[in-house]
């Protein structure tokens, strides 16, 4: 039923309509730009008609034609993939068209190697019972948080003071920033978003030119920043231990004084609530609900305890 993009699809791909509302799966930044999450009629032609790009186009198609068109894409590391657009024809079913394709994409990722696929969809989505039927499972739900005002050109504070705290990631750091990775998420949410340290970076949301920040308390990375400043806003992932701090707007202030004022996003998963207030307190504006989605397609090998322990990202 689906297949990757060929060239003599083109011709397909200029009359297929999508249903109304845009892509069902979403990533940080196609969730803060609605644009960007619309279906690009030329950007699949691209695809489809070259070898390098058309790798991570994929097609559902059916006897009166295309039924939906999908983005599969490895997210940090070779283990961990995505699904950053999925759109479903006018005329197709969301429970039934939907799962198959949803059940197909794991499929296909399993066979380049995947053993995790990702998939974000809007919180109460009726996408979100084909993802079930397909086997995918809820990691956590996530708010989206944005700055939308547009500080650039005013006072601002210079980028990172020494005095912050805030310094670059270095590959000495890997093993504390998994421990606080541990420190600061449930159980239930790391069987799926990495019980490991290497299973935990290639999970980590593809960004653009992304770069790392960590902020040290007693000598231990008590906050951890991931942000891409690629376009005209900073998106970021943020994890802070909140016990470690009398206020947790110092962190986000921090994370705010190297954008230089520009807009920022954030999706905060349920369990960082208190990192939200502050981001709330900060002028950040609680937006859009969306629920994170896994779906296992490889058995997950059982490493004894030290060797987790020891595994740098």
């Amino acid at each position: 039923m689906i297949r990757i993009l060929r060239p003599t699809d083109s011709t397909r791909l200029l009359f297929f309509r999508p249903a109304a509302g845009g892509t069902l799966a979403f990533t940080l930044e196609s969730a803060t730009h609605p644009a960007a999450g619309s279906f690009r009629t030329g950007r699949y032609i691209a695809r489809a008609l070259t070898w390098r790009a058309r790798r991570d186009g994929w097609i559902a198609c059916g006897p009166s034609g295309i039924i939906g068109v999908a983005h599969l894409r490895h997210r940090s590391g070779p283990t961990a993939w995505e699904l950053s657009e999925l759109f479903l024809g006018a005329d197709a079913s969301v429970d039934t068209d939907g799962a198959d394709i949803l059940a197909e994409i794991a499929w296909v990722a399993a066979r380049a190697g995947a053993q995790r696929v990702f998939l974000r969809l809007a919180a109460g989505s009726p996408t979100c019972t084909a993802a079930r039927r397909a086997g995918y499972q809820l990691q956590t739900a996530e708010t989206l948080y944005r700055r939308p005002r547009d500080l650039r050109g005013m006072a601002q504070p210079r980028r990172y003071p020494a005095e912050s705290g805030w310094r670059p990631v270095l590959d000495a750091d890997m093993l504390a920033l998994f421990q606080l990775y541990c420190q600061t998420t449930p159980f239930a949410a790391r069987t799926t978003g990495g019980l490991t340290a290497p299973e935990w970076r290639d999970a980590l949301e593809a960004y653009s030119k992304s770069r790392e920040m960590v902020l040290d308390r007693e000598g231990k990375p008590a906050a951890w920043v991931r942000y891409s400043d690629s376009g005209n806003e900073r998106l970021f992932t943020l994890m802070a231990q909140p016990e470690a701090f009398d206020d947790l707007g110092e962190v986000v202030r921090g994370v705010l004084a190297g954008g230089f004022g520009m807009p920022a996003s954030v999706l905060v998963p349920a369990h960082l609530a208190a990192v939200g207030a502050a981001l709330e307190a900060a002028g950040f504006v609680a937006g859009l609900e969306f629920d994170l989605y896994v779906r296992m397609t490889a058995v997950r090998a059982t490493a004894p305890h030290p060797a987790v322990a020891a595994v740098g990202g």
